[in-house]
């Protein structure tokens, strides 16, 4: 029975993970792994044909040489070892499993922010902070967008929680209290 992507990336990305972080290499590693997976995200059929043996070796191995010359060390391994064991369709997968696991060692957290206005540099600094020390995180990566609907205020999603501090919500709270 063959193993499905998210289990053999989630296998892959911790073994990778944990020799990394034992020869000190991590974040080298770590830009090698994002421009890797950049070359597989604009060219979404290269996993697939990687992986398919209806395509002579001599084609897959041309596809791959490219991969293997571009990178180093363990990375340079890690896409031998993934080739070789057909599993080239998850190579994204891997990657992002892989970023979660640095993501956490090094305290990041994504989240979007929803304001009513543009957010200039100063007031996404000073949201960044605020939201790490909620949160207990040492890095805030955020994406904004602005949506006019809101009123006023900000809306920040990050790993399934929300936090809402738009005006519209607190309209609406007073009128289903006033309702109520």
């Amino acid at each position: 029975m063959s193993l499905d992507k998210v289990t053999v990336a989630k296998r892959y990305s911790k073994a990778l993970f944990e020799l990394l972080d034992s020869q000190d290499q991590l974040d080298a590693s770590f830009e090698e792994l994002k421009q890797l997976r950049k070359v597989f995200q604009d060219n979404p059929q290269l996993g697939t044909a990687l992986t398919d043996n209806s395509l002579a070796p001599a084609k897959r191995e041309a596809l791959v040489k490219p991969l293997l010359d571009a990178t180093t060390g363990t990375v340079h391994n890690l896409i031998h070892m993934v080739y070789d064991y057909g599993r080239m369709d998850a190579m994204v997968e891997i990657i992002d499993q892989f970023q979660a696991l640095y993501d956490t060692k090094n305290a990041t957290v994504y989240a979007d922010v929803t304001s009513a206005v543009a957010l200039d540099d100063s007031q996404l600094d000073q949201l960044k902070a605020g939201y790490a020390k909620r949160v207990g995180a040492k890095q805030v990566v955020l994406s904004s967008k602005v949506d006019a609907d809101i009123i006023g205020g900000v809306i920040i999603k990050s790993e399934g929680t929300i936090y809402d501090g738009s005006i519209k919500t607190k309209i609406n709270r007073v009128r289903q209290a006033l309702l109520g």
